[in-house]
């Protein structure tokens, strides 16, 4: 049998701590019970589950510090800023 190639992009990868999806700086996968920092500082030991054991639980929700660095970092005006725009 031919092996099956998965290629991940880490810059894909949010990964979820206590229902919020956060923003982190990975320059490769993270090898399962590695720590890892997210851009608001929090850290969580690294696991990998199916998608759908995500949806099992509850729909996750954006860090808003994670978003605040990100959107800095890239030049892209905050939430509130864009939200008012309407």
């Amino acid at each position: 049998m031919t092996a099956a190639v998965i290629y991940i992009d880490p810059l894909a990868i949010h990964p979820v701590i206590d229902g919020e999806w956060h923003r982190t700086r990975l320059g490769g996968i993270p090898e399962p019970g590695q720590a890892i920092t997210m851009l608001c500082g929090a850290t969580g030991i690294a696991a990998f589950q199916p998608l759908g054991e995500r949806r099992s639980r509850q729909i996750p929700r954006q860090c808003p510090r994670c978003d605040a660095i990100c959107r800095r970092e890239h030049g892209i005006p905050p939430q509130q800023e864009r939200l008012g725009r309407r």
